[in-house]
């Protein structure tokens, strides 16, 4: 059986037991921020994963904001390690409880920018049809667009955020 423990305790199981700490939010999410030691295995292909070789050791489970390993307690316990216990609050618990993590400037998954600039141009379009009929055609154009995204996978408007520069990848030497 899983048990939730405390962020102060998970890292004195890490520090004084050799507790193994496992993220499993996604890449990008792992990118962006993460416990310092922790391993990258994804709960979108975990089942998928062998075996860990260190099953003999304890396993401390977290994502984001504990949700996703409580809701999944079979799948992290199907993994076969000695123990295996949900860090309480996952990351967000674990900086509350005033511990180090790693941050790295990434930028925001492309799922999260179509999300906002979607939801940005429809709402500022939405508001000036109340004036310019015209935007309202704008307005379902956007849907239109999401709608051809989803039907097919080709996103025009992931294409035009990754060549912004904040998507762009920097050489060596450049700040």
């Amino acid at each position: 059986m899983i048990r939730s423990i405390s962020p102060i305790e998970a890292k004195r199981l890490r520090d004084e037991e050799n507790a193994l700490l496992v993220d499993i939010r996604e890449p990008e999410e792992f990118a962006r921020e993460h416990i310092e030691g922790a391993r990258l295995a994804p709960l979108s292909v975990l089942s998928l994963l062998p075996s860990d070789p260190d099953r003999e050791r304890a396993a401390l489970f977290y994502c984001r904001s504990g949700r996703r390993a409580k809701d999944n307690p079979m799948t992290l316990e199907g993994r076969g390690f000695a123990a295996t216990f949900l860090v309480e609050g996952g990351l967000e618990g674990w900086k509350k409880a005033g511990l180090p993590v790693i941050r790295r400037h990434t930028p925001l998954p492309m799922p999260r920018q179509i999300q906002m600039a979607a939801g940005s141009l429809v709402f500022i379009f939405s508001l000036l049809s109340f004036s310019i009929s015209a935007f309202t055609w704008l307005t379902c154009f956007i849907g239109a667009g999401l709608v051809f995204a989803g039907y097919t996978g080709i996103c025009l408007m992931a294409a035009v955020l990754a060549r912004m520069p904040w998507n762009r990848q920097k050489s060596c030497g450049q700040p």
